[in-house]
């Protein structure tokens, strides 16, 4: 079946008022029937990516960077079992994936003097795969 762009525009402007999650998607087939998962899920992906994009810098200012780790901090001090960066990065709507850098590239800023270079890890990785070979 060949997709409109007026039902394009119709799934896409579903998609506003839905979190990123897996249950959404599911509640977008039972919308859309007729369209196949896999149609879903790549309209699904390309309209989170444009968000994502949209509100890169929103995210990566020094403020908001150090205001993410700082409640990042004091949500792991009060419960270190919670989800917190996973709660954190839903309130803000950014992915989780992308918070869990930036809080780790802000604490590793906190414990060494320049930010790490990405080499620099993948010597580590390959150092440690080496051991325990």
């Amino acid at each position: 079946m060949i997709l409109t762009k007026a039902q394009y525009d119709e799934i896409a402007q579903c998609l506003v008022s839905v979190p990123p999650t897996r249950q959404s998607l599911r509640k977008l087939k039972q919308r859309f029937p007729s369209q196949s998962q896999a149609t879903l899920l790549s309209i699904f992906s390309q309209e989170y990516q444009k968000h994502i994009k949209r509100t890169h810098a929103k995210h990566h200012t020094s403020e908001a960077i150090e205001s993410y780790y700082q409640r990042y901090l004091n949500g792991v001090v009060k419960n270190g079992a919670a989800p917190v960066l996973l709660d954190l990065a839903n309130e803000v709507d950014y992915a989780p994936s992308l918070m869990a850098r930036l809080i780790l590239e802000r604490f590793l800023q906190e414990h060494e003097e320049t930010p790490p270079r990405p080499e620099k890890y993948y010597f580590q990785m390959q150092s440690l795969q080496v051991y325990y070979k």
